[in-house]
């Protein structure tokens, strides 16, 4: 009886042990990406900031000037390494026509270099439409989006999950994109949806809604 007890308050002290540890895991984590939900995006009505993209070709273009006076839906991503950015850009090709239809042209802007963005239309499967490398986070950190991705995320992001920012974005400044999408009209932001929680995506029937509503 006394050698069950001591086992038991042995097993309890174990049990205690992996929940500290975990708490400590989850909790640095959460710190980690703490920065997301510190961002503060452009709001409607704001005119669209000067940045510089850059397009599969390596030639720098100024997004304000390329959107002009007309509509436009830009996309911001966090790369072709994300399936759930991967999976976005092909449901959002489904709906190229409809807007192609409303005189809206569709774009998409991410972190990864200009030479990485084969892979987002090879992995997406999604030919349809434009895609801008921002791979000196000039457009996300101008609309306010843009966080950093802390040295233990970024060797978390590395080590576990195979996705090296460093490699994909061809720099050292850890910028991520939080997912968002702004619907643009004569250089002025009309609608725009940004989520920190980067599983949640605005559908291309809402986005669509949206777009047919101006």
């Amino acid at each position: 009886m006394c050698t069950l007890t001591i086992n038991l308050n042995a097993l309890k002290k174990q049990t205690m042990k992996k929940l500290i540890l975990l708490s400590i895991l989850f909790s640095n984590l959460a710190f980690s990406q703490k920065a997301m939900y510190e961002i503060c995006p452009i709001k409607n009505g704001q005119e669209v900031p000067r940045a510089q993209v850059i397009n599969k070709d390596g030639k720098e273009v100024e997004l304000k000037n390329y959107i002009g006076d007309r509509t436009v839906v830009v996309v911001f991503y966090r790369g072709a390494w994300c399936p759930y950015c991967t999976r976005q850009l092909s449901a959002l090709s489904q709906i190229k026509s409809m807007l192609d239809s409303l005189s809206v042209e569709l774009i998409a802007i991410s972190a990864d270099d200009y030479t990485k963005i084969d892979s987002s239309y090879i992995r997406s499967g999604a030919e349809e439409y434009v895609l801008f490398s921002d791979k000196n986070v000039s457009a996300i950190n101008a609309f306010g989006i843009g966080w950093k991705v802390d040295d233990q995320l970024y060797q978390k992001y590395k080590t576990q999950y195979g996705m090296d920012a460093e490699w994909w974005s061809g720099s050292k400044h850890h910028v991520l994109p939080v997912p968002a999408i702004f619907v643009v009209e004569k250089s002025v932001i009309k609608h725009q949806y940004v989520n920190p929680n980067y599983s949640k995506r605005l559908s291309p029937k809402v986005l669509l809604s949206f777009v047919e509503g101006e």
